[in-house]
């Protein structure tokens, strides 16, 4: 009886935490989308972001929200490390939305005691294309 009581305090805990992370995720991605601007600080926090859900994520076995998180964090690792590429951000942001709908239907499926079980490999995919593509574009000459 402790143990599921404890798993479900966890659950409960992840819940709380992850909707936090995900409404100040969509509040960034809101501000950049307005100001056409993703700052080194916008990057560093979804950076964040992503790596805290993965590691809650990862400690409750739910896979498949892990694995997406993963991929997101390497993205922006890859975007905070070649800060000065010129690219369109809005597929980055859109990819994120996209992150953040998955992860949503995800919680409410946990609220309702059911697994979050739902299959994030077409946003996964998402996420690599736009990593090639980023990679594929030239570092911009600094002035």
């Amino acid at each position: 009886m402790k143990d599921s009581m404890d798993k479900e305090s966890l659950v409960e805990l992840f819940i709380i935490e992850t909707n936090q992370l995900i409404e100040q995720l969509e509040l960034i991605i809101i501000k950049c989308e307005k100001q056409s601007d993703l700052s080194y600080n916008d990057i560093n926090d979804i950076f964040r972001i992503m790596h805290t859900i993965k590691g809650s994520a990862s400690m409750m076995v739910f896979i498949n929200i892990a694995s997406l998180a993963h991929s997101i964090e390497d993205l922006f690792y890859y975007i905070r490390e070649h800060k000065n590429k010129k690219y369109d951000f809005q597929n980055v942001y859109n990819l994120v939305l996209d992150f953040t709908d998955f992860i949503k239907d995800e919680i409410l499926k946990l609220e309702n005691n059911k697994a979050p079980d739902g299959d994030c490999s077409y946003i996964m995919e998402k996420s690599k294309n736009i990593l090639q593509e980023l990679q594929n574009i030239p570092d911009a000459e600094i002035a």
